[in-house]
């Protein structure tokens, strides 16, 4: 009988609870923000507008970084580049903003700048830095987020920012993000934190890329990844040749030549192809790590890997990888260190530079004790490039920085171009 009274109470006991939790739960309510992503099309024939040189502009949304010579070429996201003459880091000219709509990557070799425009690859003749012109497109080169035959390519998404009360009865309740009608509504919160590389008028034979570059030139070879895939193109002509194409994995982002290897970060390890035969790069290896947005960087022995967090990363970590490369093919990790938030870097002989809460520089003597020299706070980084005697290019959300780092404990300030909101 005890226990048949205790079932009967604690049935009576959970039934109540149940009410009563019922009640609260049809009288709660919350205010939350959301970002809808709205999908963008563009017709083949909005995708393929001509470059146009127009007069210099002032940084809005700035992207990848990329040196050729005593120029600069900062990327507007998805706008063009500002061209900008640096033959005086301390009083840098802005010369000129080329406008290529869908840009986000480029590379120079000689008198040609390569350009992806959506999924065209361009190739511009820039003899002329004021006069810029194309001489060649390869057409559907890249691969995007999908095709629709009436509205034609998906080229990115419109973020909406939408607030309103929810019940704690809803469904979308305490979830971060949903499918509402087909549109992606993603909590603002999250969306936030994960919003995010000589002198006289002789050019270089090829430029320099920062740490997120996904364009890459070997002599005569140009490589390009898109999300899943890595494609040869010849450039001894100028207009590039497609080799071939090889699938490397989903989520790829980054591409860093080194030596006869070609380094790939994506967001859930780094691969590596073998470049002896630079026609045709042949896969090698590849290290995971924890899930993350990754750029990667080398020196002839350690690979140097940043991890961090946020939505489009898929990831929580935030963390410095040192790989053992030395004996190639086998790879090792050895070592990790926990970072706030680290995003581009940059290596030389003696030291290492990140974007990490700032630019942070380290001497790497020994990188399994890497030793912190500076910490320079209060600018938002997102990628360096470290060129001869210490000098530094820094690109930010807040703009574009040189500084001079020959004494890597007290770094100075050459100049800066602020982006303008």
């Amino acid at each position: 009988m005890k226990h048949k009274s205790l079932f009967r109470l604690t049935l009576a006991g959970l039934s109540f609870a149940f009410l009563l939790g019922s009640c609260l739960r049809d009288e709660c309510d919350t205010t939350r923000t959301f970002i809808r992503f709205d999908a963008i099309y563009k017709t083949p024939a909005e995708c393929r507008v001509g470059i146009k040189a127009e007069a210099p502009r002032e940084l809005r949304n700035p992207g990848k970084i990329y040196v050729f010579g005593q120029y600069l070429f900062i990327n507007e996201k998805n706008e063009g580049i500002h061209v900008i003459d640096n033959q005086d880091a301390s009083n840098p000219q802005n010369l000129a903003f080329w406008s290529i709509p869908g840009n986000v990557d480029i590379a120079i070799r000689g008198q040609y700048l390569y350009a992806d425009q959506y999924v065209d690859l361009l190739t511009i003749d820039i003899s002329d830095m004021q006069n810029p012109k194309e001489i060649c497109r390869a057409e559907e080169a890249f691969q995007l987020f999908g095709f629709d035959p009436q509205l034609g390519y998906l080229v990115g998404y419109e973020q909406t920012e939408i607030t309103e009360n929810i019940s704690c009865s809803d469904a979308r309740f305490n979830r971060n993000w949903f499918i509402d009608g087909g549109d992606v509504l993603i909590m603002a919160d999250v969306v936030n934190t994960a919003a995010e590389t000589s002198g006289g008028n002789a050019l270089a034979a090829a430029g320099i890329g920062g740490s997120y570059a996904r364009f890459g030139l070997v002599d005569q070879y140009l490589y390009t990844i898109d999300n899943s895939t890595l494609s040869t193109w010849t450039v001894a002509s100028g207009c590039p040749g497609k080799i071939e194409s090889n699938p490397v994995g989903w989520n790829i982002e980054t591409l860093f030549p080194w030596k006869n290897k070609l380094f790939i970060g994506s967001q859930t390890g780094v691969f590596i192809f073998d470049n002896s035969n630079p026609e045709h790069p042949v896969y090698e290896n590849s290290f995971s790590h924890a899930t993350g947005c990754d750029p990667v960087v080398c020196d002839d022995h350690f690979a140097y890997v940043t991890i961090h967090d946020g939505t489009t990363c898929n990831g929580t970590f935030n963390q410095l990888d040192i790989i053992d490369i030395e004996q190639m093919p086998a790879m090792s990790l050895a070592k990790t260190y926990p970072m706030k938030r680290p995003k581009g870097l940059s290596v030389t002989n003696d030291f290492l530079y990140l974007c990490d809460d700032g630019l942070k520089i380290y001497d790497k003597t020994n990188p399994l004790d890497l030793k912190l020299k500076s910490h320079s706070k209060g600018i938002d980084t997102y990628d360096v490039i470290a060129l001869g005697a210490g000098q530094l290019l820094v690109i930010g959300a807040d703009g574009f920085y040189q500084i001079d780092a020959s004494n890597p404990e007290k770094p100075k300030e050459l100049s800066k171009i602020l982006v303008i909101r």
